[in-house]
């Protein structure tokens, strides 16, 4: 299965990046790149951490029923999960993560995958309502309305079964038993204990009272980062109203949902540019910037998280070799 995985986020990335390269002028590219203005980095840093920032408080937030961490090693921990993302194939920086967890504090990394999970799952709502609402405002073409679309549903259908499993317990447990009614005993019993494990990691969608701020965080998060594109697109004076960048941010992190190469590379910058041409901006500077913005993304989070590995005298084999351990 992951080789499988592997070949199909492979070919996903390719054909994403032929056809982000496709009848482009490349010396065009190159001359808008040259165009862009840096100065604008230091506009957009600072929206771009504060919403990594968010993300880390929302998750301390999520995990705080099952286990109370400090905000340093919250963020610490979702630095190091993006950093295993953006160089790992099949987002292995949430298992990373969840592991990390568990090695520091003692939580059961498979209830840790729970509440990434509803992170996840609670990020792509966000971000397919910003994109519909965007389009519904400003109009979009055939291939974002379809992004919209099958993303919004996805995540909703998730999220639905999530609410299910954390406040029907005793469905979900009939459910699982009638599935696993012909496993093998020792199976069956290993299975029964991860599933227990992961819907501890629910616990946050038994009650209301931190309801309120993990939403808002979760739209904050995104809207700081649409805050740092605009950054960028003015850095390459795209024509973009700064609004539009919530379809930006939008697009391109739902792109990255499907099987691709580590990093999201090749659908990030296809949805990217798509957004931005669709609004008015030439195919070469929108290119240009797409790439920019990628690599923008990527960059530091990689070098910060590999840092703060260090920094804990974990070396990058922490990385590949992280595995969800026996649930306990």
């Amino acid at each position: 299965m992951g080789r499988w995985r592997l070949a199909l986020g492979t070919a996903v990335s390719a054909a994403c990046l032929a056809l982000l390269l496709a009848r482009v002028d490349l010396p065009a590219v190159l001359e808008a790149a040259r165009a862009a203005r840096p100065a604008w980095l230091l506009v957009a840093t600072p929206l771009f951490a504060a919403s990594i920032w968010t993300r880390a408080m929302r998750w301390r937030a999520i995990l705080r029923p099952i286990a109370p961490i400090s905000r340093g090693d919250a963020a610490a921990l979702v630095l190091i999960g993006y950093a295993a993302n953006n160089l790992l194939p099949a987002r292995t920086g949430e298992v990373v993560r969840a592991v990390l967890l568990q090695r520091r504090h003692g939580a059961s990394a498979v209830a840790g995958i729970g509440t990434i999970v509803l992170e996840r799952v609670l990020d792509g709502l966000v971000l397919a309502l910003m994109l519909a609402g965007t389009l519904a405002l400003a109009g979009g073409s055939t291939v974002l309305r379809a992004l919209a679309g099958i993303a919004g549903a996805g995540f909703l259908g998730v999220a639905l079964a999530l609410v299910l499993l954390a406040t029907r317990p005793a469905l979900a447990w009939r459910v699982i038993d009638v599935a696993l009614r012909l496993a093998p005993a020792a199976l069956a019993a290993r299975v029964r204990a991860l599933v227990e494990r992961f819907l501890e990691g629910l616990t946050l969608l038994r009650g209301a009272r931190a309801w309120g701020f993990v939403v808002a965080a979760s739209v904050g998060a995104w809207v700081l980062e649409a805050a740092a594109y605009w950054a960028i697109g003015e850095a390459f004076a795209l024509p973009l109203a700064p609004a539009l960048y919530l379809g930006v941010s939008a697009a391109a992190n739902l792109a990255i949902a499907a099987p691709s190469t580590s990093g999201g590379i090749g659908p990030y910058e296809f949805f990217a540019r798509e957004v931005v041409v669709h609004f008015g901006a030439g195919v070469a500077a929108g290119t240009a910037y797409a790439l920019a913005l990628h690599a923008f993304v990527l960059l530091p989070v990689t070098v910060a998280g590999i840092a703060l590995l260090w920094r804990r005298h974990l070396g990058l084999a922490t990385l590949a070799t992280a595995r969800v351990m026996a649930p306990r």
